[in-house]
């Protein structure tokens, strides 16, 4: 990462120099110039509603990119095809699908080692999943996911803007959703999709869209996605390290967020049960 700040703004001072009267000759001096006419200020046009990226992708209004950097962040990047300004927001759950999985080439192994997990297979993930959160350069996300243009931040789960023909680049803090496969790498192309093309389950949806409003921790997100999605047990997220050379071995998550993951699933399963148990009933 560089270690200028790419954000930094420059003021640009312009030193006016005025020569006193009587040291230029009469027919020398500039005239006296009158006020100037108030300019027309120039219409703003009202960004049109695209919903989500998703959605505006679907409808041919922007190109969607997902990039991973890790199991741990991805960026999300927009690019406003439409030739109108957009107002856009991040789902409120979504997957980070790789692209050769999707056209059966598999690719489970292209990754480097994932950071939770040493001990019992790698952690990380190969899919991973978001929900919409905070926008703009380092914002929150969910649990998962340039060019000019790139804009500021946007509100926890609000919308933001993007001209036309501009980008922008959203990052997201994300957490893997198939334990023990490799982590994900920018270099191989991933799909931003929803949720439900991955796991319908609306315990692992809440989760990522506690952590898209920034509710939870990552990694409190990342033990209670692994419970979820990938069945690990809570003795078995304790007993996860991070490998080190010539020193003992780290927990990969503390106890209070073990605790805090374990809190949260029990609630997500209170709060869910009623429409779980509507929807059978209704079948």
């Amino acid at each position: 990462m560089s270690t200028r700040d790419p954000f930094r703004q420059l003021a640009l001072g312009v030193a006016l120099v005025a020569g006193a009267a009587g040291l230029l000759p009469a027919d020398a001096r500039e005239p006296v110039r009158g006020p100037r006419a108030a300019r027309t200020p120039r219409m703003a046009v009202a960004p049109e509603d695209g919903g989500t990226v998703l959605e505006a992708e679907a409808k041919g209004l922007i190109k969607l990119t997902y990039i991973p950097n890790d199991a741990r962040s991805a960026q999300v990047i927009v690019q406003n095809t439409s030739g109108k300004p957009l107002s856009l927001r991040l789902p409120d759950a979504f997957v980070g699908v790789p692209v050769l999985a999707q056209m059966g080439m598999g690719g489970g192994g292209m990754g480097m080692g994932g950071m939770g997990g040493g001990g019992r297979g790698g952690g990380g993930g190969f899919q991973t999943g978001g929900g919409g959160g905070m926008g703009g350069m380092g914002g929150m996300g969910g649990m998962g996911g340039m060019g000019g243009g790139m804009g500021g931040v946007v509100a926890p789960g609000g919308p933001f803007s993007v001209p036309p023909e501009k980008t922008r680049v959203v990052r997201v803090a994300t957490v893997c959703l198939e334990y023990g496969k490799h982590d994900p790498m920018p270099r191989i192309p991933y799909r931003m999709q929803e949720l439900d093309t991955f796991s319908t389950d609306p315990k692992l949806a809440a989760v990522l869209e506690a952590l898209g409003r920034g509710a939870i921790s990552q990694k409190v997100a990342q033990a209670a996605a692994w419970h979820l999605s990938s069945g690990l047990s809570w003795e078995q997220l304790a007993a996860e390290k991070i490998d080190h050379v010539g020193v003992p071995d780290e927990a990969y998550f503390h106890p209070a967020e073990l605790r805090a993951a374990h809190q949260l699933v029990e609630q997500v399963t209170r709060t869910t049960a009623p429409a779980v148990e509507t929807s059978s009933s209704g079948a």
